[in-house]
């Protein structure tokens, strides 16, 4: 954790002026996807093969102590590195709906409440979702 993070979590609560820049942030630098999960699994009835489409977010940028505060003030997410670029990845579905949660009515951009709008639909349905659907019958290759 940075300098800058620390002072910042224990002077400061969080302000609707943060908040607005986390959202400007999300709007300029966020990603709104989806991840695909493949899992196979040895049953009592043979092997199932897994494969679910996960809600996912990413924010990226050089400075890592801007994703540093993101992630406090969203209380979500892991931060990773690739290179110079740093990003922040929200994946756990907690996460994801608290996300879609803090986002709601708060985007600016048309394009980005449309992707937005998607996303959370995704989130919600992942919220809904029964263990184990998404299954699919046989042994089939799940490739790579």
């Amino acid at each position: 954790m940075t300098k800058l993070c620390y002072i910042m979590k224990i002077n400061n609560p969080i302000k609707e002026f943060d908040k607005g820049w986390v959202v400007g942030f999300i709007e300029s630098e966020g990603v709104f996807t989806t991840n695909t999960i493949k899992i196979r699994r040895k049953t009592k009835s043979g092997l199932k093969n897994y494969r679910y489409r996960n809600p996912a977010f990413y924010l990226v940028s050089r400075d890592r102590s801007a994703l540093e505060i993101v992630k406090w003030i969203l209380k979500a997410g892991k931060i990773g590195r690739h290179g110079t670029i740093f990003h922040l990845s929200v994946r756990r579905k907690d996460e994801c709906l608290g996300l879609a949660k803090f986002l709601e009515g708060r985007l600016k951009s048309t394009l980005r409440v449309q992707q937005f709008e998607r996303w959370r639909q995704l989130v919600l349905e992942w919220k809904l979702r029964a263990r184990g659907e998404g299954v699919e019958a046989g042994s089939e290759d799940l490739g790579g």
